[in-house]
C-alpha cells in the first residue's frame, strides 16, 4: 500500500511540474517588450522630450523593429514628432524625424545631370548651371536640402511648402547639379562661379 502511495505522488508531482511548465511557456508575458509611447497628446513638430514619452509593456506579434525599446531614450529625444501622435499610440519609426526637418515638407523631384551617390536622408547642395557656353557660371540654387529618394536622372528632396513652386519650376527649367553633404557637415558656403579665374581661386583656398 505504501509503495502505491509513492507511485501516486510521483506521478502527481510530475504531472505538476509538466503543467507549470506549459504554464511558464504559454505566458504571453514571455514576449514582452517594453516600448516607448506618447505620453500625451504630442502636435506635430513638438520634440520628443522624457515628459512627452511613456514606457509601455507590449506583446507584438512580429516583433518591435518598427518600434523604440527601452534604451533608445536618447535618440528619441533628439527627434519630434512627424505628424499629430494621440495619447498612448506606440511610437513607430515613421512618426518622427529629425530636428532638423520641418512639418509642412512636400517632396518634389528634381533632375539632376551629375550628383555623387546619395543616400535617403542625406543632404545636398543645389547649384545652377547657367550663362552660355562661352561663359558658364555655377551659382548656388538651393543650400542643405533634404533627399527622400535617388531615381534615375534626379532626387526626391523635401522642401517647405512654400518653396515648393519654386524647385518645380527649377526642375523644369534650369540645369542644375548636386553636392552632397557629408554626414555632420555643416552648411554650405558655395560661391558664384563666372570664369576660369574664379575657380582657380576659389579652388586653391586663396
Amino acid at each position: 500500500m505504501k509503495n502505491r502511495w509513492l507511485v501516486a505522488l510521483a506521478a502527481l508531482l510530475a504531472g505538476g511540474a509538466v503543467s507549470a511548465g506549459l504554464l511558464v511557456f504559454a505566458d504571453p508575458a514571455r514576449g514582452a517588450v517594453d516600448v516607448y509611447a506618447a505620453a500625451h497628446d504630442l502636435q506635430a513638430g513638438v520634440p520628443l522630450s522624457t515628459d512627452a514619452i511613456q514606457v509601455n509593456r507590449v506583446s507584438i506579434e512580429g516583433g518591435a523593429a518598427q518600434l523604440f525599446t527601452v534604451g533608445e531614450e536618447s535618440r528619441l529625444s533628439a527627434l519630434r514628432a512627424a505628424h499629430d501622435i494621440p495619447a498612448g499610440q506606440l511610437i513607430q519609426r515613421g512618426d518622427v524625424m529629425s530636428s532638423t526637418s520641418f512639418v509642412d515638407r512636400r517632396l518634389v523631384f528634381v533632375p539632376v545631370g551629375q550628383a555623387p551617390p546619395v543616400s535617403n536622408g542625406a543632404r545636398v547642395d543645389l547649384l545652377l548651371i547657367a550663362g552660355t557656353p562661352d561663359h558658364p557660371t555655377v551659382v548656388p540654387f538651393a543650400l542643405g536640402v533634404e533627399v527622400q529618394a535617388a531615381t534615375n536622372g534626379g532626387l526626391v528632396v523635401a522642401v517647405p511648402a512654400k518653396e515648393a513652386a519654386a524647385f518645380v519650376f527649377a526642375a523644369a527649367t534650369m540645369h542644375l547639379a548636386a553636392v552632397v553633404a557629408e554626414p555632420g557637415a555643416g552648411h554650405g558656403t558655395e560661391v558664384p562661379i563666372s570664369s576660369s579665374d574664379d575657380a582657380m581661386v576659389v579652388a586653391s583656398g586663396r
